[in-house]
């Protein structure tokens, strides 16, 4: 997908893609996708949105043990003034949900349903996220993701986790599986809050820049946030998500914004206690 290339997105819809400028990164929909779902006509009015991970105490209290119970990840999504129109479940069963840790995270499968829940509403099916189960070996066969509307039951976009060195870099793709953004976190000695997280400071903090595949130019970001003390203390895996796409005005690619956070989660902070302690004693012997 190049700037005014177009774009099938769907047996019958093209979208034409408008040059970075004042306007933003912006996408002119096509008459077929004017009659949008109410998910995205929400968030075709919000310029950021919060990610909050509740947090699974059953998880925690195991983990306090050394025995941890993976249960299932569960988001609270937020407009700016902290009204929830959105929720994120995770229906991976119990098996696999025990096998996201250790050897064969990177290879297990997962699925979460995003929904739609406007106050004094109705819930309805808005997103599902789909990571299939793939032999991943270091730089071979990386994990994916695949975004689909529930509204229209197509795939609208994906992810994709390369293999890079000290950095965190994400591919994030349109519906052929186009590169379109990167999100981009850095080197990781230069995120404190990657190194050694803490409820203040620098380190309470990860900032990642989402860019223009081909130009370079910042269209959104997102920032995770450790939530506070007493989450730090007792749930060191539930974290925030603020996300700033003001220069998006297309809700489809808000909406692969969304998700993509979800899975920006699951792949690299969605880590108990163990783990971290083990990872910390790595880095040791590593130095």
């Amino acid at each position: 997908w190049r700037p005014g290339i177009a774009m099938q997105v769907g047996p019958e819809a093209r979208v034409l893609r408008q040059p970075l400028g004042m306007g933003g990164f912006g996408v002119a929909a096509p008459p077929v996708q004017m009659a949008m779902g109410a998910g995205m006509q929400q968030l075709a009015t919000m310029p950021s949105l919060d990610v909050q991970e509740r947090a699974q105490w059953l998880q925690e209290v195991t983990a306090l043990i050394g025995v941890e119970v993976e249960m299932a990840n569960k988001y609270r999504v937020l407009d700016r003034a902290g009204n929830q129109f959105f929720y994120a479940v995770e229906k991976t069963d119990c098996c696999r949900r025990q096998c996201q840790n250790g050897l064969c995270a990177d290879c297990t499968s997962w699925e979460v349903d995003v929904l739609y829940t406007p106050p004094g509403g109705l819930m309805q099916k808005f997103l599902a996220l789909r990571r299939p189960c793939s032999c991943v070996c270091c730089c071979i066969n990386r994990p994916t993701a695949d975004v689909v509307d529930e509204a229209t039951g197509q795939k609208i976009g994906s992810f994709r986790d390369p293999c890079t060195c000290c950095s965190l870099r994400f591919q994030v793709r349109d519906a052929a599986d186009a590169d379109v953004l990167v999100v981009n976190g850095g080197c990781c000695c230069t995120q404190p809050g990657i190194l050694c997280p803490l409820p203040c400071g620098p380190c309470a903090e990860v900032r990642f820049d989402v860019e223009d595949a081909q130009s370079g130019a910042a269209v959104a970001s997102i920032t995770k946030r450790v939530p506070s003390c007493l989450s730090w203390l007792f749930a060191p895996d539930v974290d925030n998500y603020h996300v700033n796409f003001e220069n998006i005005q297309n809700p489809q690619w808000k909406a692969i914004m969304l998700a993509f956070t979800i899975f920006m989660d699951f792949r690299y902070f969605n880590v108990n206690r163990n783990q971290q302690e083990a990872r910390r004693m790595e880095q040791g012997w590593q130095g």
